[in-house]
């Protein structure tokens, strides 16, 4: 929710936004306006990327306050494909196998989508997948936020019914609607949610004998999601470290990361290729030998344009197995 005695109106969730070219003046001039529930161009250029909410010195959650008008302002012309698309992921069954021990592991759509990805000694545990346990918060994403919050509470009643005292998050969104946006949402999360990253840094520490440093120069994807909750980043470090990673220093890293243009390409506001191929290319020329990725989503959206410049594109905990010796690293490291 945004929170508007917060807002100063510095125009830093504008002036610093990496999709507009916008001064502090004109930044304040929309974003008086906004506040008055008027349309500006933020309103069009916003791709949902979170890092306003960021970059807000107060807290104010600005990008609420512009998915609130992309949805009074765009989504209706969208409403029988968001309508179509909250159908597909509605769940009313009755839940059945769930597993009954104190931590599980959600991966929300992925066993379905991307097993390969859920392999090897750190996912035998505990899990629940599919539409049951589907997070909404790609809805914020096509600008239909209410969406989102709308079926928040029912995601958490459902992993609060499994009786898990902690819950590892497969997905980085899972993890942002856990810990930031079901809170925000007045809904009160009665267990504790894991990071997929904190899971890993823990895992790596009980099995650092075991641990091969792989000494990579790698760069990291930073998805969107983890605009939400920046407090976890430290176990992205963890990770890397513990490995025997180097994360290179690079322009589209931390809260400068780039997004990686799946959600561009979905709001149809033109062709993501280049702002890829620069993400690719920063990446390359600061010495990365991998593209280490948290969101699936990123993977699919980046991969195309990683093959063309020869970076191989490493899901996280992938890398997790490189370095206890259970997969090789890529080929060309």
């Amino acid at each position: 929710m945004f929170k508007k005695d917060r807002c100063e109106l510095c125009g830093l969730c504008i002036t610093e936004c990496q999709w507009m070219d916008v001064e502090k003046e004109q930044a304040v001039r929309w974003m008086t306006r906004m506040q008055s529930h008027e349309h500006t161009p933020v309103v069009d250029n916003c791709i949902t990327c979170y890092s306003c909410n960021e970059r807000c010195p107060n807290g104010a959650r600005p990008f609420d306050l512009f998915a609130s008008l992309q949805e009074k302002f765009l989504a209706p012309e969208k409403k029988p494909g968001i309508e179509s698309m909250e159908a597909k992921f509605s769940f009313s069954g009755e839940l059945r196998d769930v597993p009954r021990e104190d931590t599980i592991m959600t991966t929300c759509v992925f066993e379905k989508t991307d097993p390969h990805l859920i392999q090897g000694e750190l996912y035998n545990l505990p899990r629940i997948s599919g539409k049951p346990f589907f997070c909404w918060v790609l809805f914020s994403h096509m600008r239909a936020q209410s969406v989102e919050e709308k079926h928040a509470r029912e995601f958490v009643d459902r992993l609060a019914s499994t009786g898990a005292k902690e819950i590892i998050c497969f997905h980085d969104d899972c993890y942002a609607m856990l810990a930031t946006l079901a809170p925000e949402y007045g809904i009160q999360v009665p267990f504790r949610p894991i990071h997929l990253s904190e899971y890993l840094a823990g895992y790596l520490k009980k099995n650092k004998d075991r641990i091969k440093p792989l000494e990579m120069t790698i760069a990291y994807q930073r998805p969107c999601a983890s605009k939400q909750t920046p407090g976890k980043e430290h176990f992205i470090d963890e990770v890397f470290d513990l490995a025997g990673v180097t994360r290179v220093d690079r322009r589209y890293d931390r809260k400068n990361g780039l997004c990686c243009g799946g959600v561009k390409f979905m709001l149809e506001l033109g062709d993501p290729k280049a702002d890829q191929e620069k993400n690719i290319l920063d990446a390359k020329q600061n010495g990365a030998q991998a593209m280490v990725c948290l969101c699936p989503v990123c993977i699919h959206s980046l991969a195309g344009t990683a093959k063309e410049q020869d970076l191989p594109v490493v899901f996280l905990s992938d890398i997790a197995r490189m370095a206890l010796g259970e997969i090789p690293a890529p080929g060309n490291v």
